[in-house]
Formats: structure tokens, C-alpha cells, sequence
């Protein structure tokens, strides 16, 4: 007899749920591979975090914070463009040329053409928090006013006075302090328990309208904030969320909401991250470690998956565009040895991508040989109640390495009884030999090996009898 086992969506809520899946990404009716991280870019020690923007005229810049310097990275080294800063914390937003930098003190902006930094003029309320709405800029975190936006004047990110050029400072007296900014053509502001969208009036009198599109529900962690497009995720008390600006949905209910926060402290969630792929419809929740967890939520297919690597942040951006100084490293034979035009898209970066930063401080991206991948089938009883004698399985995939251990128990609550299995033969088979009456399986494929899906595994069985 054979019978299917999908590798199902991860679902560990669900009491029901049978399968588990690791290292891997959703893709329909089954998973795809996650790249081993590679370093891309010179180590920066003390890396916090970090964002690319690609200037008006093209030109991309990655740029991190530590907790004293902000770098800038030329395609070879970094370089501090802005030093004698405290900071345990950094979120980046584009405002034009100019990318505008909070650490929970004095914003600071970078001029992404001439390449310089400084503090961010006209006095600026303290942030921690900010984002490009329209044409104007929010900040928030003030521990003074934690329940206070700041809104800069009208295109002008460097004016705070208010009542000048549309200029703001709006407290909210319910809903507690803002906990996340998110930008567009409307904004979202994320409070411990509202969720309020910020829609702009050109009336001369109001400005900005402020409606509450949830109560009760908010944000409790201000890493957690990522948006894609008119989408804006976030973690509140409840689980994983998600608002397209006129409601608010769960995206982790009985799925993955209690088994993530049965892992981790409030400290832990404290230090998330978060980043969308540039390259797919897919966002990502980083817990920092050795190893760190990545959560992966595909808001295309609904389903999520995780990923297991050592890192200290994660955020979305740009290749860097190359300095003469990296020209010159690069191409010790001179500009003769260059290859195409020194105008060339290879040098000139804006690459979408997806950055794990690691933590010693090296810069990384998902694009080496394929991660070891898992997927975890529960025990679970697969003769009508009778015991079964498994003879071999094959994985429904087109990966050619791989082993698979068979767990067989004669209640599912006993103790793991694993047989161990050799790898795939060259006929795709895999032979076994155990018996019981609650067979899981297990799918382990080895890193580097070359595969593109994996759908489910059939098992190979024969019914004993009932004893």
C-alpha cells in the first residue's frame, strides 16, 4: 500500500497539525530552498542596522548605524560619515536625497549625493521612530511625549516649527505610546492599543485627518514593523498582523502565534527586526542569536516558514555603487581592465536585496548553495488502527540527495523509536525497515544539494494486524 504525506503549511497552533518544515520557503502545495548566507560586503563591528537608498540621480548607497558612527559603504570598505553618536537603536526613511536616521536621540540625515551626514536641522523632536509620508516627515518616540507624532513642514524635512509650513506635533490622548510609523501615500501610526491612519487634507486648515482603524489591538514591538506597499505588518500582543491602511487582520492565528511567543521573552521580541524581500512577496521577523530564528510570512499563499541562521538584523535594500578607490581594488590592471562602461548598471548598483547582518558584523545575503533543509512528519497512525510494516518511501521532490528516518511507535505518545535510513537511490527510492502503529517521517536534504520543491513523501506499507 502507499499513502501521501504532504509537507503541509506550518501550522504548529493547530493540535492537529502533522507536518514541520525548516530552512525552507512556502511555495504552492509544497517548499522551495532557502540560499546559505553569503558575505558580500566588509565586516563592520558593532553593526546595529542598516538601509540602501538609490539617489536622484541614480546611484545607490548602503549605509549602517553603530553605536557611535554612521558608515557609509563604497563597495569595498565602510567609511564613517557621521561619528560621537549614542545609539542603541537605528531606523532609516528616505525623504528625497536625503536618508533620515533615528536612534532614539537627535535625528540625523545622510545626503545620499554628496555623500556627507550631519545632524538633522531645525529641531527636531528626539526619535527613535520615522517615516516619509507624502511629502513630509513623521517622527515619534520621544520618551518625554511617547505618545506624540511629529510632522515636519510641507517638503521640508528640517522644519519643526509648529504651526510653520504644516508643521505638527499631534498627542494622542488614547491608544498609548506610538510604537510604529509607516509611509506612503497615507500614513500608519501603530500605538500600543490603536492602529490609526493618517490621511492628508489640502484645506488649509486641518492638514492631516487622524481616524482609528482599530482599537484594542496595536503594536508591542517597534522592530516589528515592515511594509509593502499598502501593506503594513507589525506583532501586537494578539500575534501577527497585518493592516492594507482601512483594516486590521491576523496572520498568525492558530498557525504560528502561541509556538512563537512560547519561544521567546518580551526582551527577546524586543530586539526583532524586520524587512520585506525585495524580490518576493515575502516578509521577515528576525530574532538575533547564535543561531537566530527568521520567520517568513508569504502573504501571497497565506503560509509562513522559518529559517535558522546566526544574525543581529535584517533589512531590505540595495547593492552599493562602486568608488574609484573599489574600481581600483577590484581592478588592480587599471581602466583598461574594467570590463563594459564605468556607467554600467554593475557599477552603479541598485540591486534589489534582502541583507542579513550577522553578529560580528559581516554583511550577508541569501544567495549561496542551498541551506539543509527539513521537513517533519508527525507520528500519526496510518493502518485503520493496525500495526504496519513500513518497506521503503520516496520524496516527492526533485532533490536526488537526502535521507529519511522513520519514527514508528505503538502509541503516539511513546518515546521515539527512529530508524535511520541510507540516503535516495538512483531510482529515487528509499528503502526501510520498521513496523508500528504510529509511523512519522523525517526528510533531511543535505546542504548544497541541488533541488527546487519538495511536496510530501510517500510511504511504503503493508498492515500487520491489530495486536
Amino acid at each position: 500500500m502507499l499513502k501521501r504525506f504532504p509537507f503541509g503549511p506550518l501550522e504548529p497552533d493547530k493540535p492537529l497539525s502533522q507536518s514541520r518544515a525548516y530552512n525552507v520557503l512556502p511555495a504552492a502545495n509544497g517548499y522551495r530552498p532557502v540560499k546559505s548566507p553569503v558575505t558580500f560586503a566588509a565586516t563592520l563591528a558593532g553593526l546595529i542596522n542598516g538601509a540602501s537608498y538609490v539617489s536622484s540621480d541614480g546611484v545607490s548607497s548602503m549605509i549602517a548605524g553603530t553605536a557611535t558612527d554612521i558608515y557609509r559603504y563604497d563597495g569595498t570598505n565602510w567609511n564613517s560619515v557621521l561619528g560621537s553618536l549614542t545609539a542603541s537603536v537605528w531606523r532609516f526613511s528616505q525623504f528625497g536625497d536625503l536618508a533620515i536616521a533615528v536612534n532614539g536621540g537627535t535625528p540625523v540625515k545622510y545626503d545620499l549625493t554628496a555623500g556627507t551626514a550631519g545632524a538633522l536641522g531645525g529641531s527636531p523632536p528626539v526619535s527613535d521612530l520615522v517615516a516619509t509620508v507624502r511629502d513630509q516627515v513623521f517622527l515619534a518616540g520621544d520618551p518625554t511625549a511617547r505618545n506624540t507624532l511629529g510632522i515636519s513642514g510641507y517638503n521640508d524635512s528640517e522644519g519643526w516649527t509648529a504651526g510653520t509650513n504644516q508643521c505638527l506635533y499631534v498627542p494622542f490622548p488614547a491608544g498609548g505610546d506610538i510604537m510604529g510609523l509607516a509611509g506612503g501615500e497615507t500614513g500608519i501610526i501603530l500605538q500600543q492599543n490603536a492602529v490609526r491612519r493618517a490621511t492628508y487634507n489640502a484645506d488649509g486648515v486641518t492638514w492631516w485627518t487622524f481616524d482609528e482603524i482599530a482599537s484594542d489591538v496595536g503594536c508591542m514591538a517597534k522592530g516589528s514593523v515592515a511594509r509593502a506597499g499598502q501593506l503594513v505588518f507589525f506583532l501586537s500582543e494578539e500575534g501577527f498582523k497585518v493592516t492594507d491602511r482601512n483594516t486590521v487582520q491576523p496572520i498568525g492565528l492558530e498557525k504560528v502565534d502561541r509556538d512563537f511567543f512560547s519561544l521567546y521573552s518580551r526582551d527577546d521580541i524586543a530586539k526583532m527586526t524586520s524587512a520585506v524581500d525585495p524580490r518576493a512577496t515575502t516578509v521577515m521577523w528576525a530574532i538575533p542569536g547564535i543561531p537566530g530564528r527568521i520567520w517568513c510570512y508569504d502573504w501571497t499563499l497565506g503560509e509562513w516558514s522559518t529559517i535558522d541562521t546566526s544574525l543581529r538584523a535584517i533589512f531590505s535594500g540595495f547593492t552599493s555603487s562602486l568608488s574609484i578607490d573599489a574600481l581600483d581594488a577590484l581592478y588592480p590592471g587599471g581602466i583598461d581592465s574594467i570590463p563594459g562602461s564605468l556607467d554600467a548598471d554593475l557599477f552603479s548598483g541598485g540591486n534589489p536585496l534582502l541583507v542579513l547582518a550577522s553578529n560580528d558584523g559581516a554583511v550577508r545575503t541569501l544567495s549561496g548553495p542551498n541551506m539543509a533543509a527539513s521537513f517533519v512528519i508527525k507520528p500519526t497512525e496510518i493502518g485503520d488502527g493496525m500495526r504496519v510494516r513500513i518497506r521503503g518511501a520516496r520524496v516527492v521532490s526533485d532533490a536526488v540527495q537526502g535521507t529519511v528516518t522513520v519514527d514508528v511507535r505503538a502509541r503516539a505518545g511513546d518515546a521515539e523509536h527512529k530508524v535511520v535510513s541510507g540516503g535516495i537511490r538512483d531510482n529515487g527510492r528509499v528503502p526501510l525497515r520498521a513496523n508500528g502503529r504510529h509511523v512519522g517521517l523525517q526528510v533531511d536534504i543535505p546542504e548544497g544539494a541541488v533541488w527546487s520543491y519538495a511536496l510530501g513523501i510517500d510511504c511504503e506499507f503493508e498492515t500487520e494486524g491489530a495486536r
